[in-house]
């Protein structure tokens, strides 16, 4: 377990040649799955935030985060417009921002249409934006999505399969459907290193993938092997040694994720590599540095159509009033079903893993990704987005992404470039790959389309209030401000710094959001409005102690329309009777008495004097309704 301070909270390898069948627990340590604690009890069920779910976005670096008030992520800020979702999955639509990265999308498109590209097949994000084509070629572009070089590969080895970017964004790997491995350098397009040898002969580069070790890479292949990159310099010269980690001949590996840590160095963590691997029928994370060792292996059984999914995420721990602990959580999900494992550090310096409960669906999963501590992006065999706190396991919102025209790799998992020489049990899962297309950077999942980019992230808190009130819903917008001011807001990010400060910026925002409605509801002279408008402006007076502001702006504001002043008192009279007010100034408790004198509402009447102070009725004016109807 890594226990961090308040401080660091704000900031931010021999062979493994196992038989997957015969794996013995006790032999290699492997924690029994039947002892699963909750969820909930790993994703801290501490209440005392109004945390910020950014405060551990541990790879995402400042070029590419949402920018407070900004309208998108500032890698889509320059040329990037926004995406209207399809009503499928009606939500309230507030929480994530789907835009287009037009600048990269024409240019896909241009290189496609003008040089003989090919499609987009794969990319990889960081600070800067990769993408590879069926032609060979591969564009890189840089944040503010300027194309900076495009490599032009050669079509005898096929198509781009995979790519990725080192935690500098000085190096990227590029893997082809024939074999071919290749290293760039990101600043020019240069190739450093070509890679014929390094892997199974005659397969496909499903995954390739930069650890923190900036000499160290894995990359696996339609052979289902895996293997350790090591590179080297030896009098200037390039060179790259390989050994096999996993062999395909035992289990098919399907897809990989190195554990990255580069952003966390007083993490007991720092320095170890852990990679977790997935076959079609287990899950299994594995230490290669300092040493290799087996950390956990977990059997699953799962539709044979359905593909293995993983994604790592740092989680925060509430151990004691002033102690939290941060160790990551990989989510392994197949099919319908989502499993997450804990990896913490032990008094001893041991690497233990925990397997924690599941998360069931009631849709195959296609993609998952990580967004921030609470909240999994999941995408359906339907094209759909889900937003799921993982906490309550709460549906937050869905998007309909069939206008995305989704790329996806599988003729790399069918081997079609190397004469089908996969197993048929790789090529029936991988129909639907889209490991190299749909990718998560901190809060945003990335899409690649057949004819654009997608960026999908989520808002930040002011951001969602922001959206409603441009859009003239002030009673969402409120209501949602009053969630986060109550610390029941989901996916909540861009809430920094002390909780007390938090809570004051919030309420801010809440106020300022009130006194806008109030305004605009008293210069619409509307009584529709008024019917929709008052009811809410009184109840959120009331809970935010806004007294002034519902006696004098708002009673007052209504003078020359009795209809609007008799909507008020009705008003009025809910949140009396609810016992959430118990001081009305005598004028509009005498209105409030006569008004229900009129309706002929006794009962009500006589509980709404009840509820107040003695000194905001008129005695008078009630005593002659006593004797008059005997009340």
């Amino acid at each position: 377990m890594s226990i961090i301070s308040d401080a660091e909270f704000n900031l931010r390898q021999e062979l493994l040649n196992l038989e997957i069948a015969d794996l013995d627990d006790e032999e290699y340590e492997i924690p029994p799955v039947e002892k699963t604690p909750t969820l909930e009890s790993i994703l801290n069920s501490d209440d005392t935030s109004l945390l910020s779910e950014d405060e551990l976005s541990s790879y995402l670096s400042r070029e590419l985060r949402l920018e407070e008030g900004g309208e998108t992520a500032s890698l889509s800020s320059v040329g990037s417009r926004k995406e209207g979702h399809s009503p499928r999955h009606r939500s309230s639509g507030c929480i994530l921002r789907h835009v287009i990265l037009k600048a990269v999308s024409a240019q896909l498109r241009s290189a496609s249409d003008r040089v003989n590209a090919g499609k987009p097949t794969v990319m990889a994000v960081t600070t800067m934006v990769s993408v590879g084509t069926s032609h060979g070629f591969i564009l890189m572009f840089d944040a503010t999505q300027t194309l900076k070089w495009c490599y032009e590969g050669d079509q005898e080895q096929g198509a781009v399969s995979c790519l990725a970017l080192n935690v500098d964004c000085t190096r990227l790997l590029a893997g082809y459907a024939r074999g071919l491995l290749l290293m760039l350098d990101t600043a020019d397009g240069k190739v450093l290193r070509t890679m014929v040898d390094v892997h199974t002969p005659a397969t496909a580069v499903l995954h390739v993938k930069f650890t923190d070790n900036p000499t160290l890479a894995v990359v696996s292949d339609s052979g289902g092997s895996v293997f350790e990159l090591s590179f080297r310099r030896t009098l200037g010269v390039r060179g790259v040694d390989s050994k096999c980690l996993f062999s395909g001949s035992r289990g098919e590996v399907v897809t990989i994720e190195p554990l990255l840590l580069h952003q966390l160095t007083s993490h007991p963590l720092h320095g170890s590599v852990l990679i977790a691997m997935a076959t079609l029928s287990k899950v299994i994370i594995v230490s290669i540095r300092p040493n290799t060792r087996l950390l956990l292996t977990h059997s699953v059984k799962a539709s044979p159509a359905s593909l293995p999914l993983l994604s790592w995420q740092f989680v925060i721990i509430q151990v004691a009033d002033t102690q939290r602990i941060m160790d990551p959580v990989l989510a392994f999900a197949r099919d319908t079903t989502i499993y997450f494992y804990q990896v913490s550090v032990e008094t001893s310096g041991r690497i233990a893993c925990v397997t924690l409960q599941q998360l069931n669906l009631g849709y195959s999963l296609l993609a998952c990704h990580w967004l921030n501590a609470r909240s999994l992006a999941l995408i359906d065999a339907s094209e759909a987005l889900h937003l799921v706190d993982v906490r309550s396991r709460e549906q937050l919102e869905t998007l309909d992404l069939a206008s995305v025209g989704l790329v996806y790799n599988t003729s790399s998992f069918k081997g079609l470039a190397t004469g089908g020489n996969v197993s048929k049990a790789l090529a029936l899962a991988g129909e639907r790959a889209c490991y190299n297309t749909v990718q998560s950077f901190g809060n945003q999942i990335l899409l690649l389309g057949t004819r654009s980019f997608h960026v999908i992230s989520i808002r930040t808190w002011i951001e969602r209030v922001n959206h409603f009130v441009d859009q003239n819903r002030y009673g969402e917008a409120l209501k949602l401000g009053m969630e986060f001011l109550e610390e029941k807001g989901k996916a909540v990010l861009g809430l920094r710094g002390p909780r007390k400060h938090r809570h004051r910026i919030v309420r801010e925002k809440v106020l300022d959001t009130l006194n806008t409605y109030v305004e605009k509801t008293l210069e619409s002279g509307d009584s529709v409005s008024y019917h929709e408008a008052l009811p809410v402006i009184i109840n959120h007076c009331v809970q935010l102690d806004q007294k002034e502001l519902l006696y004098t702006k708002v009673w007052d504001g209504l003078y020359c329309d009795p209809g609007a002043r008799a909507i008020y008192l009705q008003s009025l009279e809910v949140v009396l009777l609810e016992g959430k007010l118990g001081s009305v100034p005598p004028e509009i408790m005498q209105h409030l008495v006569k008004q229900l004198k009129q309706m002929e509402k006794w009962q009500v009447l006589e509980r709404c004097v009840l509820a107040v102070d003695i000194n905001c009725i008129d005695i008078e004016q009630v005593l002659i309704l006593c004797r008059q109807y005997d009340l």
